[in-house]
């Protein structure tokens, strides 16, 4: 993940093409009699951001990320923007969003999408300093008493624990996706070559044992987060799909075992019923996924 605004992720290797910030200060000018002006400066200008994203239909659905982007700009609310490394940013809101489609396929369904995404700082007061007497004491201490409490460790060790699980549940999801695509590409080849097909399943097959296991310690990571009142639902959300897809892969890999010569279409086409109900698993698996890993990087799971 490389930025977060809100619970939308931005990935560098998928999206992201391009990131503009603008600062800036105000000036009164005054001016004097017989000479030149002079400037007072009057405050900061709020920061402009604006993020470039390109969406393919090699990695995503680009109809539907424009509309969560649309419907995140239509609620009219300030959202935290944090870089991928912590960075927090501050409030932005989203001022304009563009987009001009590259590319459609006969229906005219957006297969290619330029985005162009404008924010405006949401602005507030900046967080208070820390008084001087405080840090000065603060400095006079021995390090013994300068550790964080137990519940703080905790809680810094709980973050990277969210980021960790968040991360391994998107790699596992990867996995699912390439098998779906792999059995795919399976079928159409059985359609002309049934030999060349067979030959290749024992690879799909090997695949597909080797996400169940994968996809239940995903899920068990996950569950640990169900403590947290602020991840609760995302968490059992998320819990949900992957036990949804681990059972249909546990079913996929059932249904081609021992598949046979004279068995190979029918069964690849079989399992395009399971691959229809892995793809509504990831679809919901989604959204929820983004929020924890919004929340993981705003540094939000305190119950």
């Amino acid at each position: 993940m490389y930025a977060v605004l809100g619970n939308i992720e931005f990935d560098l290797i998928s999206y992201f093409d391009g990131l503009e910030q603008r600062s800036g200060s105000d000036f009164a000018e005054h001016g004097r009699i017989g000479g030149k002006p002079v400037l007072q400066f009057v405050g900061d200008k709020l920061d402009e951001i604006r993020i470039d994203l390109v969406l393919h239909a090699a990695y995503c659905q680009p109809d539907e990320e424009l509309q969560k982007l649309q419907a995140a700009r239509l609620q009219h609310q300030a959202l935290a923007f944090v870089l991928g490394n912590g960075d927090y940013k501050g409030r932005f809101v989203i001022a304009e969003l563009q987009s001009t489609g590259r590319q459609t396929d006969r229906s005219g369904s957006l297969l290619a999408v330029e985005a162009q995404l404008s924010l405006r700082e949401y602005g507030g007061d900046a967080p208070p300093k820390p008084k001087p007497a405080l840090a000065k004491a603060a400095a006079s201490l021995p390090a013994g008493k300068l550790k964080l409490p137990a519940g703080l460790e905790r809680f810094k060790a709980d973050i990277a624990g969210l980021a960790k699980t968040v991360a391994q549940v998107k790699s596992v999801v990867g996995k699912v996706k390439t098998v779906i695509n792999t059995a795919r590409e399976l079928r159409q080849l059985a359609g002309r070559d049934p030999a060349a097909a067979l030959e290749k399943l024992p690879g799909l097959l090997k695949e597909v044992q080797a996400l169940a296991p994968g996809l239940q310690v995903s899920g068990e990571q996950m569950a640990k987060f169900e403590q947290y009142s602020k991840l609760a639902g995302d968490a059992v959300r998320v819990g949900q799909s992957l036990q949804q897809a681990k059972l249909n892969m546990t079913a996929m890999g059932r249904l081609l075992a021992g598949t046979q010569a004279g068995q190979v279409l029918d069964k690849l086409a079989a399992c395009e019923e399971i691959n229809g109900r892995s793809e509504v698993a990831l679809r919901e698996l989604a959204e929820p996924l983004a929020g924890l890993a919004a929340k993981a990087a705003v540094r939000r799971i305190l119950r």
